[in-house]
């Protein structure tokens, strides 16, 4: 799997993140988002989506620095 191909559902994830954290919900973001990339039409594994959401963390930890 290359990240590169999920690019816009990362920066997706990251822009519903920071909204949500406004409201002290990002975390429950990042829950919501792993069930809807198990399902249809992405249907990912779930070392795939951990591989996702790792990405999405480390960039948020790098815009927070």
């Amino acid at each position: 799997m290359r990240l590169q191909e999920w690019e816009a559902t990362i920066q997706e994830i990251i822009d519903e993140y920071n909204h949500d954290q406004k409201e002290r919900t990002g975390e429950k973001t990042l829950v919501k988002w792993r069930a809807k990339l198990e399902k249809e039409p992405n249907l990912l594994q779930p070392f795939q989506i951990d591989k996702i959401v790792r990405e999405v963390r480390q960039r948020l930890n790098a815009d927070s620095q």
